[in-house]
């Protein structure tokens, strides 16, 4: 029975989690550039079961059996799918329409982000919504007064004249998340044909109703493990309170 409690209870932590994921991704459901999480959970390993103390094979441990404990929570793994490009006609919000990440400078160092809602500062300078500068190949890119373009290999122009190169790179290795739409990552790669579009913005990919499925399905699952440990709960209290008395 105490053995029915604890694989329950795991189970709710590892849903626990999943809830949490799935609340989070639904907050961001708005968030430019957001990629969804997904929570994996894997089973303990089994354990080999023997009888102890058998009065007819003093000298064996006869195998009972495998015995599992449940499950545990294994990884959350981000889903860099690409989501639904949606045109805002503004020159400064910049999507990517291929593969790699827009580079940007933070405090922590060189980020990566599919979100382009980038913004031109006082002092000129191409930035995120965050306000952290947008990378291009010569480093920070400065706009000139005057009209601002991007054409489909995220050259950058101002004026009529070429600025920079907006540096667009991709990864071997998987990428950690930062925040909404930043990532980490190491040994970056300069992505040789890149697709930029000009004037649109790529939304998240989450699903909202796919989401609130998932926590709805999340929900019974917990309820049901519930319902087990209660049912488990009661069995024990009669073991200890009735049939201990006869």
């Amino acid at each position: 029975m105490l053995k029915g409690i604890y694989t329950s209870a795991m189970g709710m932590k590892v849903l626990e989690k999943r809830q949490e994921v799935s609340a989070n991704n639904l907050a961001n459901v708005n968030t430019v550039g957001y990629k969804k999480d997904t929570v994996t959970a894997q089973a303990f390993p089994e354990m080999l079961v023997r009888r102890l103390e058998d009065p007819s094979l003093p000298d064996k441990r006869p195998v009972v059996g495998p015995l599992t404990m449940g499950v545990q929570l294994n990884e959350i793994v981000t889903d860099h799918s690409k989501g639904v490009h949606s045109k805002t006609g503004d020159p400064t919000k910049i999507a990517l329409m291929g593969e790699g990440y827009f580079t940007v400078n933070t405090p922590q160092g060189e980020r990566y982000t599919r979100n382009g809602e980038f913004n031109i500062n006082p002092d000129g300078l191409l930035v995120t919504s965050d306000g952290y500068p947008v990378q291009g190949q010569g480093g920070s890119i400065y706009i000139m007064e005057g009209d601002f373009s991007v054409d489909e290999q995220g050259r950058i122009f101002s004026s009529g004249k070429e600025v920079d190169r907006l540096k667009i790179v991709k990864f071997s290795q998987p990428l950690i998340k930062e925040g909404s739409s930043l990532f980490q990552g190491e040994e970056p790669e300069d992505v040789e044909t890149p697709q930029v579009a000009q004037g649109f913005r790529e939304e998240s990919n989450v699903n909202t109703i796919e989401e609130m499925v998932n926590m709805i399905t999340i929900m019974r699952s917990y309820e049901s493990n519930l319902k087990v440990i209660q049912t488990h709960d009661s069995t024990l209290n009669k073991a200890v309170n009735e049939i201990g008395r006869l």
